[in-house]
């Protein structure tokens, strides 16, 4: 199964699962079924409404936001739901940028524009998932995004993990506070999304990375102790913006 390496802001480099072709066609086909029983559901509910207007221009103009409504569900449900849209959650699977980092709005944009002449075009878009590097689709190579596979080891943030949620927290770092949103989100990937053989490795070189970045100093033993705090850091200064 191919691995795609995606370079995060803090130039440390993290292997992912690239989905395969068998896994995005498995979602792609949830996904119409899904929008095939929606749509019949949806046509029933306002076939009333569309009669009793009368006016064919009036109905054939519903009929069109309905349809532009369904097409638009894997955009809305990407960005809505952290890149999974129904079938990409059932099969396991998630639209993530190349650094690791969450799409922005943009890329989500572009790369749903695009999925008429990936699906539509000869299957142009399956060869460019088979062939390219990051098995990226047009609309991913376009927007700066490719499909991956969460691991099934991959676990949430456990409550305990949450010390700023304490009232009595105290900040170890304020410097964390300084930290770019996409820097948090690679600390947060790399302690609590990212699972394989070289967790350990990452997390020691993005220990000693956000030590220069921040200019502090690890007052732990361990790396991932002082990543943890960082983490906790930052959101306590975040949760407390008003």
């Amino acid at each position: 199964m191919a691995q795609t390496s995606i370079i995060t802001g803090q130039y440390v480099c993290i292997h992912q699962t690239a989905a395969n072709i068998v896994q995005r066609l498995a979602a792609w086909l949830i996904d119409m079924i899904f929008l095939y029983i929606a749509g019949i559901f949806v046509t029933v509910g306002m076939m009333p409404i569309i009669f009793s207007l009368g006016q064919e221009t009036i109905a054939v103009t519903i009929s069109v936001i309905i349809f532009l409504a369904l097409m638009s569900y894997p955009l809305f449900m990407e960005v809505f739901n952290h890149g999974q849209s129904i079938g990409k959650y059932l099969v396991g699977i998630r639209v993530v940028a190349l650094d690791g980092s969450t799409p922005t709005l943009g890329a989500y944009l572009l790369r749903w524009l695009l999925l008429l002449i990936d699906w539509g075009l000869m299957g142009v878009g399956l060869a460019f998932i088979v062939f390219t590097k990051n098995s990226q689709r047009l609309g991913d190579l376009a927007a700066g995004t490719t499909v991956v596979k969460l691991s099934k080891s991959t676990r949430s943030i456990n409550a305990y993990d949450l010390y700023f949620t304490d009232s009595h927290y105290t900040p170890t770092y304020p410097e964390a506070a300084s930290l770019s949103l996409r820097q948090f989100n690679v600390i947060a990937r790399t302690l609590y999304y990212t699972y394989n053989e070289t967790r350990s490795q990452n997390i020691v070189r993005l220990a000693e990375k956000t030590e220069q970045v921040l200019g502090v100093k690890n007052n732990t033993l361990n790396a991932e102790t002082f990543l943890r705090t960082v983490y906790n850091d930052f959101q306590y200064y975040a949760s407390r913006v008003i």
